[in-house]
């Protein structure tokens, strides 16, 4: 994580909040990415000799190969440019097992490819391992040694390759640099909420997308009864009647329509 890391993000909580001078920094470095993985490409497809190999083939091959490999990193730096709540549902359980099992990690998610429920999901998850920025490509550094990119189709199908290339690896690394120096924590989609704590907060991320009590007290390290009296809490605050009500007043203030919505 950058030592100047942005934790100011009250300017980043709507659509046009990412500043031109920012988003061309980051177009820029993505382009330099882009040149660099083309000639990777090229190189594999005509068979030379480059520091790369076919990570997966297909969705079914790509999620197989990364569920085996994600096992051995120890440090991953992951940029997600679109993502849905089923998606989710799967893949934060497992970065928190990998991450309970020593994964140093940091997610950072393109704000603006995702819908509000999406966001309010990754709200609730650990600040300071998931954030938003300007990311509109994906790609995963792994140990700082290898970059996972998208790949050319193959037979109609997607792909993902293992990058070593050094000159693909330091633009994979300078597109990093330029999209984290304007991220910031996922939490902060419920900064207009002012009015209650950050742990109330992220209580309220979490049943607010459908997590049970036991996996809210799991995620925030507390026991079930803290969860049941910070909802409590809110419920008086709000003057709420029962989950439901108080669902919809928080997402009316959130200006989050009903879940699947």
């Amino acid at each position: 994580m950058p030592e100047s890391l942005n934790l100011d993000f009250s300017a980043f909580g709507h659509e046009g909040g990412f500043t031109r001078p920012f988003r061309l920094r980051v177009n820029d470095a993505l382009t330099r990415l882009q040149v660099e993985r083309a000639r990777v490409v090229d190189a594999m497809e005509r068979g030379q000799r480059v520091a790369a190999r076919y990570f997966g083939r297909g969705a079914q091959e790509i999620n197989v190969a990364m569920a085996k490999a994600a096992g051995t990193w120890r440090v991953l730096e992951s940029i997600r440019s679109s993502g849905t709540v089923e998606q989710l549902s799967v893949s934060l359980p497992n970065n928190t097992y990998h991450m309970e099992r020593g994964l140093r990690m940091i997610s950072v998610w393109h704000r603006l490819g995702l819908d509000a429920d999406v966001r309010l999901m990754l709200a609730g998850e650990d600040p300071s391992a998931y954030f938003f920025s300007y990311a509109p490509v994906p790609l995963k550094i792994i140990d700082r040694r290898s970059v996972l990119l998208d790949g050319p189709n193959v037979g109609g199908e997607m792909t993902v390759i293992d990058v070593e290339d050094q000159a693909c690896l330091a633009a994979a690394r300078g597109y990093w640099d330029a999209v984290v120096s304007g991220m910031y924590p996922c939490d902060g989609e419920t900064a207009a909420l002012a009015d209650l704590t950050v742990r109330q907060r992220r209580v309220i991320a979490l049943m607010l997308t459908s997590s049970s009590d036991d996996e809210i007290s799991r995620k925030l390290g507390v026991s079930v009864r803290t969860v049941r009296t910070e909802i409590a809490l809110v419920l008086s605050m709000l003057e709420a009647p029962n989950r439901f009500v108080a669902g919809v007043r928080l997402r009316e203030r959130l200006g989050i329509g009903p879940l699947g919505g």
